[in-house]
């Protein structure tokens, strides 16, 4: 870890941490923030860096024998995190500092992320609540091809402390009060949006153990010989994989049967995946045991539909 900057007013650092200096309340200090491009004044506590490092290890528990991580660059991973954050409420200006209930309601209600050259999660769509509601639908009629869909809460119970539910990302809200007006500040905001996009290091922002880098380059191998294991939706609007040919040689397989014999007889989304598709797969399997096959012209249908669809969608939610 670097050593804390000198330049920094040292009468009122307590500790350091991840090579930063604290303050005698916990929140990290301006070395911290200058490096992770936060705001000067911003106040993000050390309990929420712990937090993320306690995620991420046990994330990863089952994978080694010891940590996965040797250490972590938290000004990196904030910083690439924190670009995102502001991406995402980029409706309201800038040095809008204090959130009401109103505002939240007004916030973004889905993204897609896709990664960069350094593997960093890079926002490439945000969508209101229709938008989401559709692309969730074409999601679940191409098997999820290409999706990296994440719903977001901005609600005001997701800046209050929550159960610790099993490998979720859980920071300590309680250092994040809410004002005296009743108004949320930028830094709940902020663990709002990790609570939902969760804070996960590009290979770039850790140093790995000796056996994590060992399964690193196994992984990598895997996604350079399954090309579709890592399809983005950039990759599928710019060309550069051919995404109707590969959905007409899953529908040829078979594996999207449910959603072109839903699109033939008009059944909503819904329907077909989600809680209540029970009488749909009874319809559904009753068909296929009467010789219902998708035909060619189906196939064809149901591909140009995908493909409009997501055309119109992604042109009007592109970041």
């Amino acid at each position: 870890y670097k050593q804390a900057d000198p330049l920094v007013n040292t009468s009122n650092i307590a500790s350091l941490a991840y090579g930063y200096s604290v303050d005698k309340d916990g929140y990290m200090g301006e070395d911290f923030n200058k490096a992770a491009g936060l705001p000067e004044d911003f106040k993000i506590h050390k309990s929420t860096l712990d937090e993320i490092e306690r995620f991420n290890q046990e994330n990863m528990a089952s994978e080694t024998s010891g940590n996965y991580y040797n250490s972590f660059d938290m000004a990196s991973i904030v910083k690439s995190y924190y670009n995102s954050f502001n991406q995402v409420i980029s409706a309201f200006p800038n040095d809008k500092t204090n959130f009401s209930e109103t505002d939240l309601e007004q916030l973004p209600k889905g993204l897609n992320y896709g990664r960069n050259e350094n593997k960093e999660k890079i926002v490439k769509n945000i969508f209101n609540a229709e938008q989401f509601h559709e692309v969730q639908a074409i999601k679940y009629s191409t098997m999820n091809l290409g999706m990296n869909l994440i719903k977001l809460d901005f609600s005001p119970q997701s800046m209050k402390q929550g159960p610790s539910g099993e490998g979720g990302f859980n920071p300590d809200m309680s250092v994040y009060p809410q004002n005296e007006d009743g108004s949320y500040s930028k830094e709940a905001l902020f663990m709002s949006f990790l609570k939902s996009y969760s804070p996960l290091p590009s290979p770039n922002q850790v140093v790995f153990s000796p056996e994590a880098k060992v399964l690193e380059a196994k992984f990598e191998l895997e996604r350079k010989t399954n090309p579709s294991f890592d399809v983005s939706l950039d990759d599928i609007m710019t060309g550069k994989v051919d995404f109707a040919s590969l959905l007409k040689g899953y529908a040829q397989d078979g594996w999207l049967d449910a959603g072109i014999y839903a699109m033939e007889k008009g059944v909503k989304w819904q329907n077909v995946y989600v809680g209540s598709g029970i009488s749909f797969d009874r319809e559904f399997n009753q068909a296929k045991a009467n010789g219902w096959k998708a035909s060619n012209e189906s196939i064809d249908s149901f591909v140009n539909s995908i493909m409009d669809r997501l055309n119109n969608l992604l042109g009007q939610t592109r970041v």
